[in-house]
């Protein structure tokens, strides 16, 4: 047993190693509640930050825009699905820091944070091989793996912060994992009901993944699964839907709650486009690779793509309604942030398609290609991950939110401004002080940097929290 295991347990643990490679969390404003989200849980009993919003108020200047007051308690101002479920991986440093006080609670949180967030994007890679390799040969399982680990957003975002993203990626891999289950087994009603709590979890981590449950519905009802099969998938994210929908009216007075439905009224072609062409944001210019899931529709792939026609169906669908359902967002470009943010949940199914296509990607001309783009995406990635916010793109010469007309400046784009900025070095000078002179020695090698926990946003521009974004 552990023989079998040990390849996935070395994938798992070779990711988190290069997911810590930059030493530290990226910046990030609304990652913060859901930071502390597990400590509120394990020392107070509650979801609610009151023990820590006083020291907030005093220290963080975006804190008002990132916590939400309602019934004389502070809540997150986001959804609290996704630190509830890596709330276990906080247990040992709750135990540590038991009894700290609030700011030094808050830098275990962000410290938490960050190895949480690597964790459970390490796993979404560990339970997409498994899936991949139901689909194709096993080498390009762990190709595909690698392709979804590393050149895309799941490594630049959903590794680095304690975003909404990465526990999304996991719910939906696990999610898609439990449909081909059903579809290779009809007997076996149990993968539906895994399926369904999946989707449950998705939407509950966030919102836009609600788009995951008429996706898998898509691939239902042509598969002909009965009604009482239907039923066993719609159980739980009924069930979950109510209790989303009573804790954000509970919360925020609106079953959306801390993101308006206004929100989805921006253009739709403006917005698809800047999501996949625009060079501040483009999933394209980005994590370019993403065009080879298109050979799941070539007639080579024909007979994979009849096997797995379920999947095939749900991957397709949920590519189009995420796509259509962000590109209508006022603020599609996902506030200061690397790459197409908001995109990230593509990857998973954008790399299943890929699974499905590999009979016409894998022939000579194709094979070449695939590579230099896989390798051209992971070097994107890397940028984002070693060396951005430098160059401070997002905020100069004025925001980005103020002045969206900036992420279609070729001449000027976050890609060549971050390179020009240079690696962001200074976590490896405090670590290095830990090293030699000890904690105390990195405290003060912090403070001659000027580096916080915190995000370094300049006073006076509106974080990303407050403009809504899911």
């Amino acid at each position: 047993m552990v023989a079998r295991l040990r390849p996935y347990l070395l994938l798992f643990l070779a990711l988190t190693v290069v997911y810590h490679a930059n030493l530290r969390p990226v910046d990030s404003s609304d990652s913060l509640p859901g930071s502390l989200i597990p400590f509120a849980l394990f020392l107070d009993h509650t979801v609610t930050l009151d023990r820590f919003v006083p020291w907030l108020s005093k220290h963080v200047w975006y804190a008002p825009f990132v916590v939400h007051q309602a019934h004389g308690h502070y809540f997150s101002g986001y959804p609290i699905g996704a630190p509830l479920l890596v709330s276990p991986l906080y247990l040992p440093i709750a135990f540590i820091a038991t009894g700290g006080d609030p700011g030094s609670l808050l830098i275990f949180a962000r410290i938490s944070a960050k190895f949480a967030a690597a964790a459970i994007a390490a796993l979404s890679a560990v339970v997409l091989l498994f899936l991949l390799k139901r689909i194709t040969t096993t080498p390009w399982a762990w190709w595909l793996t690698l392709v979804y680990a590393l050149a895309t957003e799941t490594w630049s975002i959903s590794s680095q912060a304690l975003w909404q993203h990465g526990p999304g990626e996991l719910a939906i891999i696990a999610g898609l994992y439990g449909l081909e289950g059903w579809s290779q087994d009809r007997g076996r009603n149990g993968w539906l009901w895994l399926c369904g709590a999946c989707v449950a979890a998705a939407f509950m981590i966030r919102p836009t993944n609600l788009v995951l449950l008429p996706a898998i519905l898509v691939a239902l009802l042509p598969a002909k699964a009965a009604f009482t099969q239907q039923l066993r998938f719609l159980i739980v994210p009924l069930l979950g839907g109510l209790l989303l929908a009573g804790y954000n009216y509970y919360v925020f007075q609106r079953v959306s709650g801390g993101y308006a439905v206004t929100l989805l009224r921006g253009s739709t072609f403006a917005g698809l486009a800047g999501v996949f062409l625009s060079p501040g944001r483009g999933l394209l210019l980005y994590t370019p690779v993403a065009l080879f899931a298109l050979f799941a529709f070539s007639g080579r792939a024909s007979p994979v793509r009849s096997r797995h026609n379920p999947l095939f169906a749900a991957a397709v669908a949920f590519i189009l309604l995420d796509s259509i359902s962000i590109g209508r967002s006022v603020i599609w470009w996902g506030g200061y942030c690397w790459g197409p943010r908001m995109l990230s949940e593509l990857a998973p199914p954008l790399i299943v398609l890929m699974a499905i296509g590999v009979s016409a990607i894998d022939r000579p001309w194709p094979r070449r290609v695939f590579l230099a783009l896989a390798l051209y995406s992971v070097l994107i990635q890397a940028i984002g991950v070693f060396f951005y916010p430098n160059g401070h793109w997002d905020g100069i010469p004025e925001g980005v939110d103020a002045s969206p007309g900036r992420l279609w400046a070729w001449r000027d784009s976050p890609i060549a401004r971050t390179i020009r900025g240079g690696l962001y070095w200074e976590p490896y000078a405090i670590v290095g002080a830990a090293v030699t002179g000890g904690i105390p020695a990195a405290w003060l090698r912090m403070r001659e940097l000027n580096v916080s926990p915190f995000e370094q946003s300049e006073p006076g521009t509106v974080p990303r929290a407050n403009r809504g974004l899911p």
